[in-house]
């Protein structure tokens, strides 16, 4: 646990301190500020078609052998969770459950659907099912690499899933998933990715805030670490105090902890409304471009590798 930072910075006559023991308030406004500009930008089509989905594969008696969570953002459908039971792998019903989720996705407004997989999941199994690479990450240590993939939607999708109706194996899929149903799906993928890379899949999280001298929030941060990786989330700042260096400061200090704490490199997710230039100007590098949204947004993938020793 870092102590509070220390230290004062001067804005246009404002006193201003950071500090990484934000409230969960201040959080709070900090994401719902970050959403709310996405929602101006894009005219309110941001929350759009706003649901998840959730399909479950269930054996004979009941029992939940796979399943797929995904989100729904701005008319992109993004795959979260995919799994299935290791017997029951190179069977089809991965596939079933991608496509399934995709024919829900479409039928409410979805233009493509979006997934990232690990090296050691599937980065074979997304081109047989449709999807086209748009990046990879490598930024993780022992070779570990993260490919990015985008399948465009709509009338082509031609393989029509019947949920309810047994296979051969009195196997169906179904949208009837409990929240019992949802963790054993996140359980399942969970002890996957154990087996590949352990207790490295653990890390931490870094939130930075940053309030003038009467305790007001003027910005923050969010950002979590996996296998030795910052995953960087969001940051803001109160409008007037844009362009004044605040925003370079939460991140270089985001950086600093992650460092510490062992980070090897950092990523980051940004639309080509927000401010990628931003990113390029303090040492990120974009590794593959989205254009799976409405036109003309666009959305960049990030990376910036840490040098072994930024004090020599």
């Amino acid at each position: 646990m870092h102590p509070p930072l220390q230290g004062e910075i001067v804005i246009d006559h404002h006193i201003l301190r950071m500090s990484n023991s934000p409230t969960q308030e201040e959080m709070e406004r900090i994401q719902a500020a970050v959403e709310n500009d996405k929602r101006a930008y894009t005219h309110g089509e941001y929350d759009q078609p706003g649901i998840e989905i959730n399909l479950a594969l269930k054996d004979s008696e009941g029992n939940v052998q796979g399943g797929v969570i995904a989100s729904t953002v701005f008319k992109v459908m993004h795959l979260e969770v995919l799994w299935v039971a290791d017997e029951y792998r190179r069977h089809g019903y991965g596939g079933q459950l991608v496509l399934g989720a995709e024919q829900i996705g479409s039928a409410n407004g979805c233009l493509t659907s979006q997934t990232w997989t690990f090296s050691f999941q599937g980065p074979e199994f997304y081109p047989t099912i449709g999807y086209k690479p748009i990046g990879i990450y490598d930024g993780y240590p022992d070779g570990i690499t993260e490919h990015a993939f985008m399948k465009r939607l709509g009338s082509h999708l031609h393989d029509r899933i019947a949920f309810g109706v047994p296979d051969s194996r009195g196997f169906t899929l179904t949208t009837d998933v409990s929240e019992e149903d949802q963790e054993t799906f996140h359980e399942g993928l969970h002890r996957h990715v154990v087996a590949h890379v352990g207790d490295g899949y653990k890390g931490i999280r870094i939130k930075l805030v940053i309030r003038d001298q009467g305790g007001e929030l003027i910005g923050g941060l969010s950002a979590w670490s996996t296998l030795r990786n910052l995953i960087f989330e969001c940051v803001w700042i109160e409008e007037k105090f844009r362009k004044k260096g605040l925003g370079r400061m939460l991140v270089m200090e985001m950086e600093r902890i992650a460092r510490e704490n062992g980070c090897v490199a950092s990523q980051a997710y940004c639309f080509s409304f927000q401010a990628p230039e931003f990113f390029e100007k303090i040492g990120y590098k974009v590794l593959g471009i989205s254009d799976g949204y409405p036109p003309p947004v666009n959305e960049l993938y990030l990376i910036k590798k840490y040098a072994i020793d930024e004090s020599s």
